[in-house]
């Protein structure tokens, strides 16, 4: 093949409307010509040029979504986009790692990536790259570390290889998250979703739930971290994650951890309350100035009161939650909250702090036996009520 040729047919692809062209009457043949044509030059020892070229292609094509299945579903260009996020080069390295970013949005295509042959060796890098203070690139990296660990199954194969790694571990990663000035040169935000991510799988929920690291207690502060949303909501689904497993939640709401507060604070406005209901608050709840701002951002909003609903899966801990006069909070929010959509995870909370305590073998709401048939009507209600709260919002 001649350099020549193969210059002017990457540059011509390199043209909006020939790409266009190229991805919609894309077949199994053009395919395997592309292969043929671009991955020498998806290689560290490529020419400089050429090599720019090639991975500017790449990274366009990861913008249409049939371009990102052509790249993941091709084992030559992921090995020649995996390669190169060890390039010499900082902007051909930042590409790579965009392009994989792209596909990474994709929970299907981000099993492409996991499931490559050289995937373990791979990903422990990027958590070395990402954890090395010094290193410039580390946000690029992070954020395609988290897109592609939100799929559970990716969540799974990640932690499996970090948790066997002698080189990178939980600890480092949350010493890095809770160091705003781990990196002079990257904020870092993406590790607090990445640690979200990973919390879906059991075994790092230990690591994180391990009373004598204070892991846990460390990552709190961030729930409140106005400099970043990224961080905010990553820290919320990981406490969300945590609180699966019920056996927490006592140590959770102990002097230890002290996690009710902290849940509550970020929901709670600058109402006044008469003496009997604010002595019942937690401290840190009581006599907020009257410009006291809730979370701006719906979704976290959205994750917190989830967290709190779980936190009432137990007798001893649901009675903690309610003696504490979470209700009132709750009453107060609900009537300030502008996102309708919220409002079904509101009212299935405030429906279980002013209703009557279940039977006694159903005191463990997590345990109850909910027959098929009324797992289906629930899930319809509440699809139909969203779906209502939908139309009712697009109508306006």
């Amino acid at each position: 093949m001649k350099l020549k040729g193969v210059m002017v047919s990457i540059q011509k692809h390199e043209e909006k409307k020939c790409q266009n062209r190229c991805i919609e009457n894309m077949t199994e043949h053009s395919k395997e010509d592309l292969e043929k044509e671009f991955s020498p030059f998806l290689n560290p020892a490529a020419r400089g040029d050429v090599k720019n070229i090639a991975i500017d292609y790449v990274l366009g094509m990861t913008g249409k979504e049939d371009g990102k299945q052509m790249i993941a579903s091709s084992q030559k260009f992921l090995d020649g986009v995996i390669s190169l996020c060890d390039d010499s080069d900082e902007g051909v390295h930042n590409k790579a790692f965009k392009a994989l970013t792209n596909i990474a949005t994709d929970s299907k295509l981000s099993l492409q990536i996991v499931k490559n042959n050289k995937f373990s060796e791979f990903i422990v890098n990027c958590f070395k790259k990402f954890l090395d203070p010094s290193f410039r690139q580390a946000d690029s990296v992070c954020k395609f570390v988290s897109n592609l660990s939100r799929p559970e199954e990716c969540a799974g194969c990640i932690a499996t290889i970090i948790l066997q790694s002698k080189d990178v571990s939980l600890s480092k990663i949350v010493n890095a998250m809770c160091n705003v000035e781990y990196n002079l040169k990257s904020n870092l935000h993406f590790l607090a979703p990445l640690l979200g991510n990973l919390s879906q799988v059991p075994q790092v929920r230990t690591e994180l739930m391990t009373e004598r690291e204070y892991v846990i207690q460390r990552c709190l502060p961030f729930l409140t971290y106005q400099e970043s949303a990224i961080r905010r909501g990553g820290i919320a689904s990981l406490i969300k994650n945590c609180l699966f497993d019920t056996g927490y939640h006592d140590w959770l709401l102990g002097d230890k951890v002290d996690l009710l507060p902290r849940l509550l604070l970020p929901l709670a406005g600058g109402e006044e309350f008469d003496d009997d209901d604010m002595e019942r608050l937690p401290a840190d709840l009581q006599y907020l100035p009257p410009d006291k701002q809730r979370e701006s951002d719906p979704d976290i909003r959205k994750i917190i009161v989830e967290c709190l609903f779980q936190l009432c899966a137990t007798k001893k801990a649901r009675q903690f939650v309610k003696e504490k006069n979470t209700y009132v909070i709750m009453r107060e929010y609900h009537q300030w909250e502008p996102e309708r959509m919220n409002n079904p995870a509101i009212m299935n909370l405030i429906d279980v702090l002013i209703g009557d305590e279940p039977a006694p073998q159903h005191e463990n709401l997590r345990e109850v036996e909910v027959p098929e048939d009324l797992k289906k009507k629930f899930t319809e209600d509440d699809e139909e009520e969203i779906l209502q709260i939908k139309n009712e919002i697009n109508s306006q």
